[in-house]
């Protein structure tokens, strides 16, 4: 059962934490009176505990070492993700880059968040990140009530660069041919005229694609949705997140972090043509460990302050690798 829609409350009080730094420090809220309300309780640090590594090698995991180290997510927050990718104002995760982590509550943001968002070219979109598509229905003629999801809206020009038609992939074959039809754009069920309608879509028998010849029938071609906007023939089911409350491995993050089931980087970045500079090593064991017990045990109510849980039935095979 997902538990990601009693997390509202949970995340009402996220507004404060928007204004703190990456040491996760939370200032009081002024009164009516002008009297400091009382502030969150500061987060752990690593006073009374015994001294450990600051970074444990890669391979090796000591569970009571990660348990002692990583006690809430703003250990996590301050201790790994701030140091490798939000230090520093307006630059890679801190306010710059999808997603923003430059707080403790922007972490917890991230539960149920979809993923890949701001992609700039469709061939480095992730499947697990592709939405639900809209749908195309012809409304006349010979294919009259036909329907099918958009999986991707490709603008086609002529020889001087100008617009010819939109090609609308779609996830089946179309029964017959026809020029000038009827069309409307449909999302859930709802026919919505204003992400596209007309009488330019022109199709051929069982061709899995709508030619849109008129420019102003589809005036927000951005704003529909596409569900193989990658093109590899496997249409998204909007399942895809950044965490996925309860699954480590149904997270985007988690896939991210140890380069698993994705094509693109892995996180966190080191050094390439782009950074030159960067040293951001893999996360360790231990902190792949904490971050994955933090996801697979978290519960509703849970907040940046709670302590993470390791000892859940999701969590018994968690050895901070895939």
């Amino acid at each position: 059962m997902s538990i990601i829609p009693q997390w509202t409350a949970a995340l009402a009080f996220l507004p404060l934490l928007l204004s703190a730094s990456c040491t996760g420090y939370v200032q009081g809220i002024q009164g009516a009176e002008g009297d400091s309300a009382t502030s969150e309780p500061e987060p752990t640090t690593d006073a009374g505990r015994p001294a450990l590594p600051t970074a444990p090698p890669p391979g090796d995991l000591d569970v009571d070492r990660a348990q002692g180290r990583f006690v809430t997510t703003t250990d996590l927050m301050r201790l790994v993700i701030a140091p490798g990718c939000a230090s520093e104002v307006n630059e890679c995760h801190n306010s710059e880059d999808f997603p923003d982590l430059s707080s403790e509550g922007n972490l917890w943001n991230l539960v149920g968040l979809g993923c890949n968002q701001g992609i700039g070219e469709r061939t480095e979109l992730d499947g697990l990140c592709e939405t639900i598509g809209d749908e195309v229905r012809i409304t006349n003629g010979n294919n009259e009530g036909f329907t099918a999801t958009i999986g991707a809206v490709i603008l086609v020009t002529n020889s001087d660069e100008e617009f010819d038609h939109y090609e609308l992939r779609i996830d089946r074959p179309v029964p017959e041919g026809q020029e000038g039809g009827d069309f409307v754009i449909v999302r859930g069920g709802t026919e919505l005229p204003a992400l596209g309608n007309g009488n330019s879509a022109d199709t051929d028998s069982g061709g899995q694609w709508v030619r849109i010849t008129d420019e102003d029938d589809i005036p927000l071609a951005n704003a529909i949705r596409q569900g193989d906007e990658n093109l590899d023939d496997a249409y998204g089911d909007g399942s895809g997140a950044l965490v996925s409350a309860g699954d480590a491995r149904a997270s985007y993050l988690v896939m991210r972090l140890l380069g698993h089931g994705t094509a693109r980087v892995r996180m966190p970045l080191a050094a390439n043509a782009d950074n030159p500079t960067e040293v951001n090593p893999p996360l360790s064991r231990d902190e792949m460990y904490a971050l994955m017990s933090w996801i697979n045990c978290m519960e509703p109510g849970d907040g940046p302050y709670s302590e993470i849980r390791y000892e859940c039935t999701e969590n018994s095979d968690n050895r901070g690798e895939w």
